[in-house]
């Protein structure tokens, strides 16, 4: 008998029905009453169960045997019922992290429900004049730079660049080894036809807002960046022309769609905030609340 208790006491099966007393016992002690048998039901529609296979079969790229979608099936009512106990016992009450979670399933049903009819040519013509950055490809710059370490130079880097910048600029034209101006750096001297982006990766931001404002055929400079000072010279540049329509329609339409969905969403979610009262206690730092009745 004492075998078989310790047997019994080992079940998965047994455990759990041992928590869910204890759950039912402590929300009886804090609810102090019986429920609603609705609210003891568990329905599983089968479209609930093709998509707990839909899920298996995604994960492990086959479908679950029966044994498999039994025991995906059984964890997944066995949250439905820790979720309803939980949110029975007030244990939501005050968690951030399921009130965000809540949150963004309301905002993703706003969006799933928000979707726009389809754009005129008319439409998607004057969006697309109105937003034509995102739709070009990027301009490139070919530039070659000379670098002066700050590590290997006593004097000022900066007064030394502009001797150099001086002497370049009196040549008819650009000398044939211009590195041996320079010290040696870990970076290439010369870049053909690089993006801003590509740039950026490689200078920094600085060293390239302050590159592509400069005029084209000359050596310019001192320029910084976070190796130390440069010298650059800009021997060519491709402004990339705005793409037709017709040549990013697909992009444009796609766009356009996802900008009506947040609006649509947003506005349907400053509908729900409409409909409440927000008071908020005074505080030492100022406060934005969500449009409303909001009240201070």
């Amino acid at each position: 008998m004492i075998e078989k208790l310790n047997q019994l006491a080992r079940e998965p099966l047994i455990h759990f029905l041992l928590i869910g007393a204890a759950i039912y016992a402590l929300y009886g002690v804090y609810s102090g009453g019986g429920d609603d048998i609705d609210e003891r039901m568990v329905t599983v529609t089968s479209g609930e169960i093709q998509s707990l296979a839909d899920q298996f079969t995604r994960l492990w790229n086959r479908p679950p045997t029966e044994e498999e979608l039994s025991g995906a099936l059984r964890a997944h009512v066995r949250t439905q019922i820790l979720y309803r106990e939980a949110v029975a016992m007030g244990l939501d009450d005050g968690d951030m992290v399921i009130e965000r979670r809540l949150a963004q399933k309301v905002e993703m049903l706003a969006q799933g429900l928000s979707t726009p009819s389809e754009p005129s040519d008319e439409v998607l013509a004057e969006w697309y004049a109105a937003n034509p950055d995102p739709f070009r490809q990027p301009d490139r710059y070919s530039l070659r730079q000379i670098f002066f370490d700050p590590d290997k130079r006593e004097a000022s880097t900066l007064d030394d660049a502009r001797a150099v910048l001086e002497e370049l600029n009196g040549m008819e034209e650009l000398p044939g080894n211009y590195n041996s101006y320079g010290d040696r750096f870990m970076l290439q001297s010369y870049y053909p036809n690089r993006s801003v982006r590509e740039l950026r990766k490689l200078f920094g931001g600085g060293f390239v807002d302050e590159v592509i404002q400069l005029e084209p055929g000359r050596w310019h400079g001192p320029v910084l960046s976070g190796y130390g000072t440069h010298l650059v010279f800009i021997s060519a540049v491709f402004i990339a022309p705005q793409p037709d329509l017709d040549e990013v329609r697909d992009l444009v339409q796609e766009a356009w769609t996802a900008e009506q969905i947040s609006e649509i969403s947003e506005r349907f979610i400053d509908g729900l905030v409409s409909r409440y009262e927000v008071i908020v206690e005074e505080a030492e730092v100022p406060i934005t609340v969500p449009r409303g009745n909001a009240s201070q």
